[in-house]
């Protein structure tokens, strides 16, 4: 749980020998690098090129359902000709679908009027066909007088008639507008659909062959987002006559290895160490059960290079919060049996690799505390029986649940004002984090000790606690009448912070609430469903079954949501507001993209 320490690192060549080294240093995959130049205005003159076709070809042989085995030797590959097929196939097939959607509509809307063609206007002495859909509630208001019409179709809603007159019937002599049918017959259309739906299929086929592709074309891609990396970055270098100069952020204990990487190209080095007005990016560096809290942190907020890193309280304060939020046994060992049975989906990068620890641990401590409030898929374990002795807390007693998730908020963030504390280096700094944990403590103090010598020292912590805080409010020197006010102002000003902390450990109830609404809901699917059986005789058990089943997956559902919404929220809100003073940038390494089979 560290912040890694960085030194800024210079390489200095000539200009012959840029690109030898900015792939070397790419290939080395360890820098940062630093913008000495402004490129913007060079990198938008330079032509997109076939980076975005090439992405969307890939995205679109990916995306196929059927795929065929990857080729991975590139001999006859033609990258302009796989990206030019593709495409060409992603609009082929794209508009083959929307002609059969467009044709199984038009056929559906034809076939009331049967198979017809339109005759020769002579043939039928100047004679035109006027169709229309007329709803059954309407037909009394047709009135046949003067006309010459038939209904060839009645279905339960509709009746379709057909009008013979020379012009188009004026508005009023039918009680609806006409409908459009069109000139093609419906023995044609269906021709059209059939022809439509063949090629429809071979265009799944070609799709499908070109995806033996996907592999090397990947690879082709990385390498073109390699070389426009590399062209970016030899933008942003300091070039002066024959010389050019690359900057960038490295770990500090890796400069024996920059040091023989820098001999090797035959370039000169120059590392320094960060000094106060560098503003170096944050590099968080974590064992690997722990890596899954960098994720958690860096999805809200980097924390700045000078700060702490988070990331390990994140973990196991997250893991604690959401086993809090589901509390339910059942719940939790379903689930992680699910995750054993899909484990080999999180196997393919070290993220998913990640996340699958993580969601263990989070399922373990679901488990737990579903085993320790007496919840199993909503039923509560038998007086006697072992499971009920295993039952510690009662989600109902709301008195005691308020006291331990309100003591739960106060250790959270007491945690954050202490390490805020031990990694500032000025007075106040320290001072102020410090008065925030006796202001906390003793209004703990004071609400959990009522009646006892608590309820008195409790008072006096908070007193203390804000005399630090107005005191130590900043590290303005007092040397007149106007610093003086000023110093004054300032505490004051950090007086204000005594709302906050008053509602962010309020906050911590949610965890109580929806663990309480979570057990009652599941508690409820299970008495619905009981009277589900007993109401209806045989048929019930299906039903009550049935209500069991979706319940809980609702319940699950709500659970999985409300146990990282708001798990995560207590940690990146409340506790980063009392725990991180600055953000930073994370670390960006400037290396090759890798393409896995």
């Amino acid at each position: 749980m560290t912040i890694v320490p960085l030194v800024k690192v210079n390489l200095v060549g000539i200009l012959e020998d840029k690109d030898k080294v900015l792939e070397a240093a790419q290939e080395f995959g360890a820098f940062h690098l630093i913008p000495l130049t402004s490129a913007q205005k060079e990198l938008e003159a330079v032509p997109a090129g076939r980076g975005r076709e090439a992405s969307e070809a890939l995205r679109w042989l990916m995306d196929s359902n059927a795929q065929r085995r990857p080729i991975t030797h590139p001999d006859d590959f033609d990258l302009e000709a796989v990206i030019e097929q593709t495409l060409a196939n992603r609009k082929a097939l794209r508009d083959c679908e929307d002609r059969v959607a467009r044709l199984d509509q038009r056929i559906e809307d034809v076939e009331p009027w049967g198979e017809f063609s339109f005759s020769d206007l002579a043939e039928i002495g100047d004679y035109r066909l006027w169709f229309y859909v007329v709803p059954n509630a309407k037909l009394k208001q047709v009135d046949p007088t003067g006309k010459i019409l038939e209904i060839v179709h009645r279905d339960k809603y509709r009746s379709y008639i057909v009008l013979l007159s020379p012009e188009e019937p004026a508005a009023n002599a039918m009680p609806v507008p006409r409908v459009h049918v069109g000139a093609e017959a419906l023995s044609v259309l269906r021709r059209q659909y059939e022809d439509a739906s063949i090629q429809l299929e071979e265009l799944e086929l070609q799709r499908q062959a070109l995806t033996k592709w996907r592999f090397v074309l990947a690879r082709n891609l990385a390498a073109a987002r390699d070389h426009s990396a590399r062209h970016r970055a030899s933008l942003e270098t300091a070039d002066t006559d024959r010389v050019f100069v690359l900057q960038a952020w490295a770990r500090r204990d890796q400069v024996p290895e920059i040091s023989r990487l820098a001999e090797s190209l035959g370039i000169a080095l120059l590392v320094t160490d960060v000094e106060d007005a560098d503003a170096p990016p944050t590099l968080l560096d974590n064992s690997p059960a722990l890596e899954a809290g960098e994720d958690l942190v860096e999805f809200y907020q980097t924390p700045g290079y000078r700060g702490w890193d988070p990331s390990a309280i994140v973990y196991v304060s997250f893991v604690i919060f959401f086993g809090m939020i589901m509390t339910d046994a059942g719940y939790g060992l379903l689930l992680l049996l699910l995750l054993f049975l899909f484990r080999g989906r999180f196997t393919g990068s070290a993220l998913g690799r990640r996340m699958f620890r993580m969601s263990v641990w989070l399922m373990i401590s679901t488990a737990a505390f579903g085993v320790a409030t007496g919840s199993y898929f909503g039923v509560t374990p038998p007086d006697g029986t072992f499971l009920a002795h295993l039952k510690v807390l009662h989600l109902k007693d709301v008195d005691t649940m308020m006291k331990i998730t309100l003591t739960i908020g106060v250790v959270h963030i007491v945690i954050a004002n202490l390490m805020r504390a031990w990694h500032e280096q000025t007075l106040s700094g320290r001072m102020q984090p410090a008065g925030w944990c006796l202001v906390a403590l003793g209004g703990l103090a004071t609400f959990l000790g009522q009646g006892t010598p608590m309820a008195v020292a409790g008072p006096v912590a908070v007193v203390a606690g804000l005399l630090l805080v107005g005191i130590f409010g900043s590290d303005r020197k007092v040397t007149s009448l106007k610093t003086g006010g000023l110093r004054v102002f300032d505490g004051l000003a950090s007086l204000a912070r005594v709302v906050n902390i008053f509602s962010d450990v309020l906050s911590y109830m949610r965890l109580f609430a929806l663990g309480l609404a979570a057990a009652s809901l599941a508690e409820t699917i299970n008495s619905l469903s009981g009277q589900l059986n007993h109401a209806v005789p045989g048929v019930g058990l299906l039903i009550a079954i049935a209500v069991l089943v979706l319940g809980h997956a609702i319940n699950i559902g709500l659970g999985l949501i409300a146990g990282c919404v708001h798990g995560l929220r207590l940690n990146v809100i409340e506790f980063f507001n009392w725990g991180l003073k600055d953000e930073g940038t994370p670390f960006r390494p400037f290396r090759k993209e890798e393409t896995r089979l």
